[in-house]
């Protein structure tokens, strides 16, 4: 292998972190300059006992076939792989003997698959895996020897540093589609401001609430008197809020404004100073300002099925309960449901029990709490 194929098969390694494909083509040309007829990275299951195909390159297509989940019979040799160090290699020939491949039924499994000689190196051992890179010759061909495992020194590192830096990239990929989920499904608006207005986060309930905090130029400011009906008013301007919670010199990282509507609805707008050490765009300079809005939105549906889960209450029970912790009267709750006082009361005294409050205001307090993490977005 030249330097020219050389480079081009270390740079398909770290390729692989994002394109599967790269990787494939690395392994096979790490298979045609080994003289194999097959290159894969296996990963052995130190748990259960079991090897998995992770990468694999055949001869047929020159084409891997990848994430290829399915159990595979292990290698002879790796029984005997706990003696290697991480960087070593382990060969076994057909012609070898018993003596060295300590396993009577070792030439068995050389005539199954038609092979001559197998080579292996440990790359990486976690405390429930190992990672091998494993070459096979076919029958017929010289065995591999250690000049054959020297001439392949180089590539170890550049596989054990790829494989980790995709298992570093998977993971983060899956703590941000978690925090994306999370935040998403969260029942209040969150926005992430920039010191100079500029929104770099925000879940879909937060989105109406960037230009109503900070509107477009020549929209008219939030705190001025509303143009329409879909206008807010501001018990304080926002772009004060902002100077107010970045500024070094005061102690006032958390502030609180109210947004009241055209229609007389209210909402509450908590605004929170972030490290500055938190950076979500490279243009972005300056203190993070955490904005949360909390519109007041209904019981979620999801408690009710909680309501029934986790305290046990009936359907009646529950219906009565979602009406009387909006402030509801219980006269007014046996009036909508069409019941007599007195079942409403033994629902009610049920309810109490269930749950272990004792008045609608803890009852109240308790499906707050649950509809805080539970409120389903209309899209879910």
């Amino acid at each position: 292998m030249n330097d020219s194929e050389m480079h081009e098969t270390i740079r398909g390694l770290y390729q692989g972190i994002f394109e599967p494909d790269a990787w494939q083509r690395s392994l096979a040309a790490l298979r045609d300059v080994s003289g194999s007829a097959h290159a894969a990275l296996l990963v052995l299951d130190t748990e259960q006992d079991r090897v998995l195909v992770s990468q694999a390159a055949h001869p047929a297509t020159n084409e891997a076939a990848a994430h290829d989940a399915r159990p595979h019979r292990p290698d002879p040799g790796l029984p005997f792989a706990e003696r290697l160090a991480v960087g070593d290699w382990y060969i076994d020939r057909r012609d070898a003997g018993e003596a060295v491949t300590r396993r009577p039924a070792y030439g068995e499994f050389f005539h199954d698959f038609e092979l001559s000689s197998i080579m292996a190196c440990l790359i990486d051992r976690r405390p429930t895996y190992e990672v091998y890179l494993s070459l096979q010759r076919p029958a017929g061909r010289e065995g591999y020897s250690e000049a054959d495992a020297r001439a392949l020194d180089w590539a170890i590192p550049h596989l054990r540093e790829a494989i980790a830096l995709r298992e570093r990239t998977h993971a983060v990929a899956a703590h941000g589609h978690v925090s994306a989920d999370l935040l998403n499904r969260l029942p209040f608006g969150v926005v992430v401001f920039s010191q100079s207005g500029k929104a770099m986060l925000t879940n879909p309930a937060g989105e109406p609430w960037v230009r109503r905090l900070v509107p477009v130029a020549g929209a008219g400011a939030a705190d001025t008197p509303p143009p329409n009906g879909n206008g807010w008013r501001l018990s304080r301007p926002f772009a004060e809020v902002i100077r107010s919670v970045c500024d070094a010199a005061t102690s006032q990282s958390v502030q609180a404004i109210q947004a009241i509507g055209t229609d007389g609805r209210s909402v509450q707008i908590v605004a929170m100073a972030l490290t500055p050490a938190l950076r979500l765009d490279a243009d972005w300079h300056g203190q993070a300002v955490l904005v949360a809005i909390h519109e007041g939105v209904g019981t979620p549906r999801a408690t009710t099925a909680v309501l029934r889960d986790l305290y046990g209450l009936t359907p009646a029970e529950t219906r009565l309960a979602m009406l009387l912790t909006t402030g509801m009267g219980l006269p007014d709750a046996c009036a909508q449901l069409g019941i007599k006082r007195e079942t409403s009361r033994t629902q009610l005294k049920s309810v109490f029990t269930k749950t272990n409050t004792g008045t609608q205001a803890q009852l109240a307090h308790l499906l707050t709490r649950l509809g805080t993490v539970l409120t389903e977005s209309a899209r879910f």
